[in-house]
């Protein structure tokens, strides 16, 4: 066995978990490095700053590396680590929104929102309209949800999506297509029902 770098870098994704399950732990260091770019990417659509996109990395990271036994080869290793990072970031904005809900300022004026703008950002203004989106994509058909991650999500082009889920462009094309009108019928049916209830 080659050492270092070289071989980490020429093993496939399965072969680096194989290898960390079975105790090596630059396996976990050469996935990590692999991945961060997109994991990152995920994690800022669910922070304010930089500070909450390290704090959301680390934290499904720590999930990953403890969790690592669970996944399963049918989906692939990006697409796995992106929903333990989309899961994390959720939880970090209910968490946030707690605790916006549990201090309160009205008792000090001298630091209102409009006196400090800054006060005045709502980082879960959206949280019911990402919670909606959540749960419509987790209803989608397997195939379709896939399709839509990898492309809106994880950003890869449709010929780089349709060689990780072996099948043709015009397949992944088409199963996008049918999620989003899927994401968006949701969306549109959850903003009806609110403005219906006088939200």
């Amino acid at each position: 066995m080659t050492n270092g770098t070289i071989s980490d870098g020429a093993r496939s994704d399965q072969q680096l978990v194989e290898a960390y399950m079975g105790g090596d732990p630059r396996a976990f260091t050469a996935i990590v490095q692999r991945h961060r770019a997109r994991l990152v990417y995920v994690a800022r659509r669910y922070s304010r700053n930089e500070n909450d996109v390290e704090d959301i990395l680390q934290e499904a990271l720590f999930k990953a590396s403890r969790n690592m036994h669970t996944y399963r080869s049918e989906a692939t290793l990006s697409t796995w680590l992106h929903r333990l990072v989309m899961n994390t970031g959720f939880d970090h904005v209910k968490a946030s929104r707690k605790r916006l809900r549990d201090v309160s300022i009205d008792d000090d004026e001298r630091i209102s929102p409009e006196a400090n703008p800054g006060l005045a950002h709502d980082p879960t203004a959206h949280l019911d309209r990402t919670i909606v989106v959540r749960q419509a994509l987790e209803a989608l058909p397997e195939t379709q949800r896939r399709a839509l991650v990898l492309i809106d999500v994880i950003g890869l082009s449709v010929e780089r999506a349709a060689a990780e889920m072996g099948v043709q462009p015009g397949t992944v094309k088409s199963r996008r297509a049918r999620a989003r009108a899927a994401l968006a019928k949701a969306v549109d049916g959850a903003a009806g029902g609110a403005s219906k209830s006088g939200f």
